[in-house]
């Protein structure tokens, strides 16, 4: 293949006139219809960063096993500086190593990871050619369409899975040589090498998943880790979209339906999802609500709140302590708001600074400052528009930020950084705090002229103390999540109820996880769940420092719970320590404790 040739087509040769392989001659006249452009230096398409974040991660699986193959057999292989490129189904570069010289020249041509390297974006070359064709394939120079690879060689290879379709494509490119044509058999070796894993993988996945599925009776609708149906309940009335095999996300995000999603995990390994569709949209007891369910009285009119205040599109303030879930709230709101099918946004304000935050939520335009992305930045409320913004920590903004926040409250309207055209926004907004917005605005902390905007409609979430028997659900669903089997869950609320919680669901869950690392395979003592629960508890430290303990009076009725609270100052609220100090065991101290009110 010469160089006269592809300027013969290019010119507007037929290709019947050219002597072309078959291949080549079918995909440069696919290309010239799709309007291709053959003298384009970089690819059409190239991943965002985050983009190419979230594709590393869903594929992490194949990037792990290429990598492991090629580092294990490429000392077999002598090719004169080589680049190994991994892609995905759709041709997005994930991965790529080899000659630092050979990574240069691709540099100049955006051959690199987030670049997407189909024959629509880039022409006629290997790796497109295999993910058409779904056979291993072989592109040398002047055989690539655009001019800005005529001087590489490569040499493609397709990875399977278990239904002969292409999760990815490995690749081995060389410049200004030919020798990649001799990696065939090196990369048919290590593809079959890597398919052979994932297969061996996904039947495990595949036989977990069937456990859960015995063992999980109930009206959800089970998918594969890829959301591949798996089971459909009976009664759904999904039964003409849904089919066993296909994507559920094709139904669910396509009709706008709620549903709720959670991980089904064996050790930590995700082997699908189990997905509750809420058929009845925005009905009284049926609904969106992503956390477990509440058998408390006053969390349950709670979220009977947030469903009316979902209806409409006016702004919501949430006040809740740290770890209530207060980002749940706001995606219940969401996705039983009229927006629901537009983003959800969120912005913890509080963890970024003054500066970055300006420009997280602004976006700012091409070359705005040193080290900005040379494309520009969207930023969060352009990115909300149609939907809902939840800026969360909003207290913690400054006074020059809450200025810059109401201007685009009131005119609708906002100015990228560095940039000059004004852009149209339109967002529902909710935001949350764990500081009460009042007592900040006659601080001069927090201004007034805000403080009306976002205030329209605050929700008060009920700390996890205020609902105690909530604990059993809880219990339940983390074991239900973890697929931990235990006859013991009692043990653990008896244990549990007697805490004030003062970090919520955060901390009650990061409790769980440890009782789960330490005792996953066997049952420990009331002593040890109360152990574990202590490693994270910081309670009764204002206690400790306080130079004037509070007593009880010296009734009759509150003799025992003078000598136990006295008990407890002696020991600096060491509770072991107290407990022999008394001479009873730790479990009815605590319930001594409870019984005085002496927990807090």
């Amino acid at each position: 293949m010469d160089k006269e040739n592809w300027k013969r087509f290019i010119s507007g040769v037929m290709t019947k006139s050219i002597q072309l392989p078959e291949k080549i001659a079918t995909s440069w006249e696919l290309c010239r219809k799709q309007n291709v452009d053959p003298y384009r230096v970089k690819p059409k398409r190239i991943l965002t960063a985050s983009e190419l974040r979230e594709k590393q991660k869903r594929n992490k699986e194949l990037v792990e096993y290429v990598k492991a193959e090629i580092k294990k057999l490429s000392s077999t292989l002598q090719l004169q500086q080589p680049l190994f490129v991994l892609t995905d189904s759709e041709g997005d570069i994930l991965w790529r190593t080899g000659n630092y010289q050979a990574k240069n020249y691709a540099n100049q041509i955006g051959f690199k990871e987030g670049s997407r390297w189909t024959e629509l974006d880039v022409g006629t070359n290997a790796i497109g050619l295999a993910l058409r064709t779904k056979e291993n394939e072989f592109i040398s120079q002047f055989e690539h369409y655009s001019v800005s690879s005529h001087q590489w060689s490569c040499y493609a290879a397709v990875i399977l899975d278990e239904d002969k379709e292409v999760i990815g494509v490995l690749d081995v490119s060389t410049y200004e040589n030919e020798s990649s044509r001799d990696s065939a058999t090196f990369l048919q070796l290590l593809t079959q090498s890597v398919t052979n894993r994932i297969m061996k993988n996904r039947l495990e996945k595949k036989q977990e998943l069937l456990q859960y599925a015995i063992s999980h009776v109930d009206d959800r609708i089970l998918c594969d880790d890829r959301y591949r149906v798996v089971r459909i309940p009976p009664g759904l009335g999904l039964e003409e979209q849904l089919l066993l095999g296909e994507d559920v996300r094709t139904i669910v995000d396509h009709d706008g339906l709620i549903y709720s999603k959670e991980d089904i995990k064996f050790h930590d390994r995700l082997v699908g999802f189990a997905i509750r569709i809420y058929t009845d949209g925005f009905s009284r007891n049926n609904f969106y609500y992503p956390g477990v369910k509440s058998k408390n009285k006053s969390y349950n009119s709670f979220l009977e709140q947030v469903l009316c205040v979902a209806k409409s599109n006016i702004p919501i303030h949430i006040f809740g302590e740290s770890g209530s879930g207060k980002e749940l709230i706001a995606q219940t709101i969401h996705y039983n708001s009229p927006l629901r099918k537009g983003p959800l946004v969120s912005v913890n304000c509080g963890a970024i600074s003054e500066n970055l935050l300006e420009s997280e939520l602004f976006g700012y335009a091409p070359g705005a400052f040193t080290g900005a992305n040379p494309k520009g930045y969207k930023g969060k409320l352009e990115q909300a528009n149609g939907g809902t913004l939840f800026l969360d920590e909003v207290d913690s903004m400054s006074k020059k930020m809450q200025a810059a926040l109401l201007r685009v409250l009131e005119d609708k309207w906002i100015v990228p950084i560095g940039g000059e055209q004004q852009r149209k926004v339109s967002f529902r907004l909710v935001t949350a705090s764990n500081r009460d917005l009042k007592e900040l605005v006659r601080k001069d902390e927090f201004r007034l002229d805000l403080f009306y905007r976002i205030y329209v409609c605050p929700l008060m979430i009920p700390a996890l103390r205020e609902r105690p028997e909530d604990l059993k659900n809880l219990i339940s669903d983390f074991c239900q999540k973890k697929v931990w089997p235990i006859d013991w869950k009692d043990d653990i609320f008896e244990a549990a109820k007697s805490y004030s919680w003062e970090g919520n669901i955060r901390e009650f869950n990061n409790f769980m996880e440890r009782l789960y690392l330490f005792y996953g395979s066997k049952q420990p003592t009331i002593d040890q769940i109360i152990e574990t629960i202590e490693i994270g508890q910081i309670r009764m430290q204002e206690q400790t420092n306080n130079k004037n303990p509070r007593t009880l009076s010296d009734g009759e009725e509150n003799r025992e719970a003078n000598e136990i609270l006295n008990a407890l100052h002696r020991n600096q609220f060491h509770l072991s320590n107290t407990a022999k100090d008394l001479g009873i065991s730790r479990t009815t101290l605590y319930r001594k404790m409870k019984k005085h009110q002496l927990n807090r």
